[in-house]
């Protein structure tokens, strides 16, 4: 999350002190130091013109600005806009200082000379506080969290080779692809592979901070690392029996430090039963536990739960299990291992497609798995279900899901049919045309016939030639023509083949009918 920060001092050596140190702060923007209280305030103005969103997020007031007293310069930032943090600099940070501040609308104080570590806390508790109050103040923001009450998701596997530790690379990527500044612990302490897995090389681990009795934002961002893909990562250790180190006190602490800093923060809590990922599992909004649908998996699952339910660590109800290489020919279907476990049964399910993730685990490089993977998909609707991402809820399982099959299948019919519909049509057409010229050729041979046997008696040929023909054909008649030769009457005659729609179009094609028969005329 990125903290804009306009500060005031008329001290130019302050000033240069201040800028320097807000640039060291992780993920804060300094703007430029104003001199005065009205160049300050007419700052704030201009930011204000287009709404909310432009408006910094902490406003530094150093007790040598002027010419408005800085108490009364925090009092008046604090009414005009709430939804702007004020931290007072001042060189008595006394008890009494301190309650003027807060009635005056502060939202903390800091003691002169500077302090990175204490700027960096009032910095950040002011940043946590403006973005709770835009949270509340911008309808659109309701579903974002502040960071100051940031999310965290525990995953655990009910054994080994599950897939727990691909399940929370990919919740952390699909939280970050959402918008959500999104941290990836790995507390499988002795046997972490999301380094691995994401082709990370690191020097700091969560074990560097196995003895620091204040984890601070300084503290906490140089031992993680931002990863390529967006999350930052907090790594186990690469030496196994460093894991010792890492203990339930400093799980706690380092988590509440992260839920301070981050909107969500996916804890991969490997396999075993640790104080540390003890903790994970206790403290956090959602714990996952990861299973196969397979005998041996099922078990595991169910000796996982009721161990955190005997250690008090987290109640079975409140335990979502994800059912990972889920295949409907399968004999344990989800159902069976929510009756076994006793857990709540996530909707979505991991498909097994091994094929899809063997490349990219391969190279090292989870985070190019295709957008378009079955497996990516299953746990982008796990991460929509968790409240994580946005998106269409997945539907129930079972009913619903045969109802889903069920549609696509009646729409990929209709698909279909819809896309035979013109080659049905152009081979009706044709057929009909092939009839309607056949029958052309009936009609011009028998009106051929009738003609010539007409000639050979000395009757009206064309009245002979018309006598059975439909009126459609009829308009078209051409001839007869009368031909005799040696004691025979030939007559020839065309007849236009219709279009479709007998006398509505003639086919530029006219048929011709040929017959020939005896001269009655010229006989003795």
């Amino acid at each position: 999350m990125t903290v804009r920060v306009m500060a005031g001092t008329g001290d130019p050596d302050a000033a240069r002190a201040l800028v320097g140190l807000l640039g060291q702060l992780p993920g804060a923007e300094p703007g430029p130091v104003l001199r005065d209280s009205a160049a300050l305030l007419d700052a704030l103005v201009q930011a204000a013109e287009p709404g909310l969103d432009e408006l910094p997020e902490v406003v530094v007031v150093h007790e040598t600005i002027g010419p408005m007293p800085p108490l009364d310069l925090v009092r008046e930032v604090a009414l005009r806009y709430p939804a702007v943090g004020v931290v007072l600099l001042t060189a008595d940070p006394g008890p009494a200082m301190l309650a003027a501040a807060m009635n005056a609308g502060a939202r903390g104080v800091i003691g002169l000379p500077l302090n990175y570590d204490e700027l960096g806390a009032r910095v950040e508790a002011a940043a946590s506080w403006a973005a709770g109050v835009r949270r509340h103040l911008s309808p659109g923001r309701a579903a974002l969290p502040a960071v100051a009450g940031g999310t965290v998701v525990a995953v655990a596997g009910a054994k080994g080779g599950v897939g727990t530790t691909v399940t929370a690379i990919h919740l952390a990527l699909a939280a970050h692809a959402a918008g959500r500044s999104t941290a990836l612990v790995d507390l499988d302490l002795q046997g972490g592979d999301v380094a691995s897995y994401l082709d990370v090389q690191f020097r700091r681990s969560i074990a560097d901070l196995a003895d620091i009795a204040d984890v601070s934002s300084r503290v906490l961002n140089d031992a993680m690392y931002v990863h390529e893909s967006g999350p930052a990562l907090l790594l186990a250790p690469a030496e196994g029996e460093r894991a010792e180190d890492v203990g339930d006190r400093t799980a706690r602490l380092v988590l509440a430090a992260l839920r301070q800093r981050y909107e969500v923060v996916v804890v991969d809590c490997g396999t075993l039963v640790t104080g540390a990922n003890a903790v994970a599992v206790e403290t956090a909004d959602t714990a996952v536990l990861v299973t196969t649908p397979d005998v041996v998996a099922v078990r595991a699952a169910k000796r996982m739960v009721r161990m955190w339910d005997r250690l008090q660590i987290r109640k079975p109800q409140d335990t979502t299990t994800l059912v990972n290489r889920h295949t409907r020919g399968s004999e344990i279907q989800p159902s069976l291992i929510a009756r076994i476990a006793g857990t709540r049964i996530a909707t979505a399910a991991v498909p097994a497609a091994y094929r899809e993730l063997q490349p990219v685990i391969d190279a090292g490089r989870l985070h190019d798995l295709d957008a378009r993977s079955t497996v990516r998909a299953g746990i982008q609707a796990l991460a929509v279900e968790l409240g994580l991402a946005a998106g269409p809820l997945p539907a129930q399982r079972g009913g619903g899901r045969r109802l889903r099959r069920a549609d696509r299948d009646r729409g990929q019919m209709v698909l279909e049919t819809l896309g035979m519909t013109p080659l049905i049509l152009i081979t009706l057409v044709l057929v009909w045309q092939a009839v309607l010229a056949g029958y052309t050729f009936t009609l011009a041979g028998d009106a051929a016939d009738r003609a010539a046997r007409a000639a050979a008696v000395g009757s009206d040929t064309d009245a002979a030639a018309r006598h059975d023909l439909p009126g459609a054909w009829a308009d078209g008649l051409s001839g007869p023509d009368v031909a005799r030769s040696g004691g025979q009457v030939a007559v020839t005659l065309g007849l236009r083949v219709p279009v479709l729609f007998p006398g509505a179009v003639d086919f530029p094609v006219t048929v011709h009918g040929h017959a020939s028969t005896v001269d009655e005329k010229d006989t003795p």
